[in-house]
């Protein structure tokens, strides 16, 4: 017995009515909550109004059809019996019994294309439009809590009749004469999950901002994923040979939402491939018929195991844990250690995790390259390319504005600075100091704020969290507003600083200023970390004028060699003139002590020698006379010979060379023993 279309399509007018007026509602409801995604959802369900209007008129063609044919099976049995009466020819009155089914046929054949043309082009050119709207769009700022909780709560209705609806159709599309039920039932399905979904994040949305703009763009990649999916169908229709009395499946019923609206046809489908792969009826095992029949149960028990296992919270090394229920902090004093803990299933509770024994790194002015996969051990490896300045090193990099001195201090004022240091009369002589410092020529003086060059910084910084009350809860997004704060610094930082100062010797005293600076920054935000150090990275010109840098350094270089050593032949000839002063003031020092000791010694022997003749008389005259005679003649041999005959004084000098040696010559007498 064939079953009636009339129920059918009673049931395609009030999915038609109910699609429509949905689709108002939430569009209603999306103005309220201000909410895309709503807005989205009701131009999807609009989406299925031309479905639900096509399957009324083709059952209700069906069911004029079937009346026909019961009319002209009537009529058969009476020209049978003889009591046809018609003034008609009877081809004529056959013909008129086949109104409704070549309108059925023709119903068929071009108009349910043709809705699915329609059907599929709505669902791209509106899917395509609500796409830019949703990457052109801010963030999301929804109403009140209390209107996004009725709000939700209304979505909720919708889905729960949306989902009976769809529910009833695609049950009813198990009969073959309702077949086409399943096209509308897997739509408004489709439409019922949706609002389900709508509602939980309506519920969510103050917590976890991102899921409602999450669901924008799976509402939106669904409409286009339908569409292509029904010009698709409209393909393969077109080449599908046509049998009469076989069921045609219409293009825009779509086996991808098929699949979540009768998950027995998934089964089924399964089995039908098995069979085909290993030669037996898979279907008619008793495994498959006691799937086929659990199939709900098992899924709602996988569900429920699931849900069960939220309650176990995980908290990894080197990590604590706080505990939120709905949302709110239970506990900042004594925080869920490292370990496994049990809570209240989500979404009653929920745990929040804080590395608080962890270096976290923020990398200022530039973007690391991609870590390099060894492909051996599938490892990552450090990148181990040296920095240079004309080569490309980090992924992505950023210029900062640096002030430039073109007032160096010369190497004249040094040596000025250094030839100040002389003696003056009465003064100790103050030591110059000779060792040149590079911070001598290159100074930190006052830099012309109108002088700025571009250079390209890049600088490491590590923290910790110390307060996870502050760090996790005082503000939406802390590792953002760290991240900002420290590049703040640097910006400043930079255009306060002089280029020579960076690229040279103020590479160590730049790291430890900024961290102080960006330590007392943070502290007057309290963000509760604590910066742990500031590493200078690389420090050079960019890439495009690094070449001309370097030869401009190179000659600066090279002027600053002449410089130091002019400065050092400098200080080679002062310290050498002055060691010569020196020596001179130090032997006329000493000549002056030699003749006052020399006069003093003179004088002194002077009084020994009067002393001496006044006790010897001639005695100490002729000891005298003779030391005399030793000194000037010391070579010559001299003989003394005492005599009362003569009244003078008479000299022998012996001037002939010694034959032979002398008579002491030899024995190691010395010359007093001689004397004795």
């Amino acid at each position: 017995m064939k079953l009636s279309p009339k129920r059918a399509e009673l049931l395609s007018l009030i999915a038609f009515v109910l699609q429509i007026l949905f689709s108002l509602l939430v569009l209603l409801v999306s103005a309220q909550v201000y909410s895309p995604a709503l807005r989205i959802e009701a131009w999807h369900f609009l989406g299925g109004t031309g479905i639900w209007l096509i399957l009324l008129l083709q059952f209700r063609q069906m069911r004029l059809a079937q009346e026909e044919c019961l009319d002209a099976e009537q009529y058969q049995r009476l020209r049978r019996e003889g009591k046809d009466t018609s003034v008609f020819e009877s081809t004529a009155v056959e013909d008129s019994f086949q109104v409704s089914q070549r309108r059925l046929d023709w119903l068929e054949k071009y108009l349910l294309p043709a809705v699915a043309l329609l059907n599929s082009a709505y669902l791209l050119i509106m899917g395509y439009w609500l796409l830019r709207q949703v990457q052109t769009s801010q963030e999301t700022i929804l109403a009140g809590q209390d209107v996004v909780f009725k709000s939700a709560a209304f979505i909720a209705g919708i889905a729960l009749i949306s989902f009976l609806f769809s529910r009833y159709a695609v049950g009813m599309s198990r009969q073959a004469e309702w077949r086409p039920l399943r096209a509308g039932g897997s739509y408004l399905f489709s439409n019922a999950l949706a609002c389900f979904a709508l509602a939980i994040v309506l519920i969510l949305t103050s917590r976890y901002p991102a899921s409602e703009r999450i669901v924008q763009y799976v509402l939106v990649i669904l409409m286009l994923a339908i569409g292509i999916e029904n010009i698709w169908n409209l393909v393969l229709d077109a080449f599908s040979p046509r049998l009469r009395g076989r069921y045609r499946r219409a293009p825009f019923e779509s086996r991808l939402l098929g699949l979540f609206s009768e998950p027995g046809g998934i089964l089924h489908t399964f089995a039908q491939a098995v069979d085909y792969q290993f030669g037996f009826k898979v279907s008619d095992t008793w495994f498959f018929r006691l799937l086929s029949r659990t199939f709900i149960w098992l899924f709602l028990a996988m569900v429920a195991t699931l849900f069960m296992i939220t309650s176990l919270a995980i908290v990894p090394s080197g990590n604590v844990a706080v505990l939120e229920r709905f949302g709110e902090p239970l506990s900042f004093e004594q925080p869920l250690s490292a370990g496994l803990h049990l809570k209240w299933p989500w979404p009653i509770d929920e745990i929040r995790l804080f590395p608080v024994e962890q270096l976290q790194t923020v990398d200022v002015g530039f973007v690391r390259k991609d870590p390099i996969i060894d492909e051996r051990t599938g490892r990552e490896t450090p990148d181990l390319t040296p920095i240079l300045w004309t080569k490309e090193h980090w992924k992505e990099e950023y210029p900062f504005m640096v002030a430039f001195s073109t007032s160096g201090q010369s190497a004249d004022a040094v040596v000025r600075e250094s030839d100040a240091a002389v003696r003056e009369p009465g003064d100790a002589v103050r030591k110059p100091d000779t060792a040149v410092r590079e911070s001598e020529i290159l100074s930190d003086e006052p830099v012309a704020r109108n002088d700025f060059d571009m250079l390209v910084v890049a600088f490491v910084v590590h923290y910790r969290i110390i307060d996870i009350e502050k760090y996790g809860y005082d503000y939406a997004d802390p590792r953002t507003l760290l991240e900002a704060v420290c590049n703040r610094q640097v910006v400043h930082f930079c255009a306060e600083s002089n280029i020579e100062n960076l690229l040279g010797p103020g590479r160590h005293e730049t790291s430890d200023t900024l961290k102080e600076l960006i330590q007392k920054r943070v502290e007057d935000y309290g963000l509760g970390v604590k910066i742990t150090f500031v590493g200078l990275e690389s420090v050079h010109p960019p890439i495009e004028v690094a070449p001309s840098f370097e030869k401009v350094v190179a000659a600066l270089q090279e002027k600053q060699a002449d410089v130091l050593e002019a400065y050092g032949e400098s200080n080679k000839i002062i310290s050498m003139a002055r060691g010569d002063s020196a020596e001179r003031v130090y032997r006329a020092k000493a000549y002056a002590v030699e003749r006052s000791q020399l006069a003093r010694a003179g004088a002194e022997r002077f009084a020994h020698q009067l002393e001496a003749y006044r006790k010897g008389k001639n005695v100490y005259l002729w000891r005298e006379y003779l030391s005399v005679l030793d000194e000037m003649l010391p070579a010559m041999r001299k003989y003394i010979i005492t005599s009362d005959n003569v009244g003078h004084w008479v000299y022998e000098l012996d001037l002939k060379e010694k034959l032979q040696p002398d008579l002491f010559e030899g024995l190691g007498i010395n010359e007093e023993d001689k004397e004795n």
